[in-house]
């Protein structure tokens, strides 16, 4: 049995405490600085780590949010569209069409879309009296017509001077269009009050200048949307003021509506117009009358041989011998189908050509008529004298058998009319008595017959009075 005794190299542990629990925190002594580096190093490296995954994350989140700005400068242009590419404020592109187009976003560069369709404004106040809702809603012809209108103030109506220094109104309507986006965007920058107000002032300028330059009778006579009419000249001098205002607008059409004298005097006007309007129908009728009836008369020559006439009753009244022979010469030429060339007799006058086969009509029928009958008529002269010498030598070598047949011949042809009835009597009658009846019925037929031929002439008569004043006037008209 061995004596075990403690290793005195070991230190004496201090007496534990059994009542009391286990320690919670244990304490080194230096000797455990190794370990502690260990454990900041592998802190260390999870540190790092954690920032690297970080860094990565925000350099994903980065690219992304880079992308979609830069995504977001692509913009889809409408049909009916121009967009402007702008960059730091300065225009780079004016005039991109529809489709997909790029803009870097704001604030470097910005994708402006303007909307190039036909746009419309009314003008309806500036040259109008001042009215209620509802008379705005009538037109001038409604407001007239209900009349009392009241007298007019300066201050509160709106009116047009002519040229003629009388006063008139007009409502207008404009259709434009943006034409130009970079001029539009530089000087109107999307400020369409400032757009209707350039417009506005443009035709108000515009329509006081043209009309100016009419009269109230042209005015009220023309219509609107003919050519060099108020409103296409208006249209000029508006597109005018907008072009040089630059601020890139087309002007499509400008219209005139409503237009017209004052309330007060509308119907007066309109009651002249009626009568001019009526007064060009009939002088219209009357010159289609003229015409056709020339034409009727002398076909393609007509008007030729007016001008022939009323030079030749020209140098009548001048006791001009030489002037009508040769203005009669050649009125029967043309009449005659054949070419002519007249000079001018006088400065005011002009020569006149006319190419063969030019009449027609009833000159060519009365002058064929004409030379039928003077064949006729001379045919039967010449019949009529070899019959007389055929008489006249029978009656030379038998004078009774000549007689005898020509009274046969003559009594047979009176017995044949039809107002003549022949009656054979007995022999040895001594006395006759008739008591003679006209026939009725040849009576009505020959007055018939009077009464046609009567209404006839009457006809002619009057045809030709009312073709007198008509080709009067025709001819004075020409002259002019």
């Amino acid at each position: 049995m061995s004596d075990e005794r403690p290793d005195q190299n070991t230190p004496e542990q201090p007496p534990v405490d059994e009542s009391r629990g286990a320690a919670s925190v244990t304490l080194r002594s230096s000797d455990d600085t190794g370990d502690t580096g260990l454990l900041l190093d592998r802190a260390n490296r999870s540190a790092l780590d954690a920032l690297r995954i970080a860094y990565l994350i925000m350099t994903w989140i980065m690219i992304g949010l880079v992308a979609l700005f830069l995504l977001s400068g692509f913009q889809s242009v409408n049909e009916g569209e121009r967009a402007v590419r702008l960059r730091f404020g300065q225009i780079q592109d004016s005039n991109l069409g529809s489709g997909f187009q790029f803009a870097f976003p704001p604030p470097i560069g910005e994708l402006i879309k303007i909307e190039i369709g036909q746009q419309t404004l009314r003008v309806d106040k500036a040259f109008y009296p001042r009215l209620d809702d509802r008379q705005r809603a009538q037109t001038i012809e409604q407001l007239a017509q209900r009349g009392g209108f009241r007298s007019y103030n300066p201050s509160e109506d709106g009116s047009l001077i002519t040229a003629d220094q009388n006063l008139a109104h007009a409502k207008w309507q404009v259709i434009y269009e943006r034409s130009a986006p970079s001029q539009w965007l530089t000087h109107v920058d999307r400020d369409f009050e400032l757009e209707q107000e350039i417009i506005r002032l443009s035709v108000e300028r515009a329509a006081v200048r043209a009309i100016s330059e009419i009269t109230i009778d042209d005015l009220v006579k023309q219509s609107a949307g003919s050519e060099g009419s108020v409103a296409r000249r208006a249209e000029q001098y508006a597109q005018e003021a907008i072009d040089r205002a630059g601020v890139g607008i087309q002007i499509i059409r400008l219209d005139m509506i409503d237009s017209g004298p004052p309330l007060n005097l509308y119907n007066d006007f309109a009651q002249v117009t009626s009568a001019a309007t009526q007064a060009n129908a009939e002088r219209d009728r009357a010159q289609q009358y003229a015409r056709s009836s020339l034409n009727g008369v002398a076909g393609a020559a007509s008007d030729e041989l007016v001008e022939l006439i009323n030079r030749y009753e020209r140098a009548t009244d001048l006791a001009n011998t030489d002037e009508q022979e040769q203005i009669m010469a050649a009125i029967k030429s043309v009449m005659m189908g054949e070419a002519v060339e007249l000079p001018a007799f006088n400065d005011d006058e002009q020569p006149i050509a006319v190419a063969e086969n030019q009449v027609s009509g009833e000159v060519t029928q009365m002058i064929s008529s004409a030379q039928t009958y003077r064949r006729q008529v001379s045919d039967e002269a010449q019949a009529d004298l070899t019959l007389f010498r055929s008489k006249l030598d029978q009656y030379n070598s038998n004078k009774r058998v000549l007689v005898t047949r020509e009274w046969a011949s003559a009594v047979t042809e009176f017995l044949q009319k039809d107002t003549v009835q022949a009656m054979i009597l007995p022999e040895g009658t001594g006395v006759l008595e008739l008591l003679l009846n006209r026939d009725p019925t040849i009576l009505r037929e020959q007055e018939k017959a009077r009464n046609r031929q009567m209404l006839n002439e009457a006809n002619e008569r009057r045809k030709e009075e009312l073709e007198k004043p008509m080709l009067s006037d025709v001819n004075q008209g020409s002259s002019r």
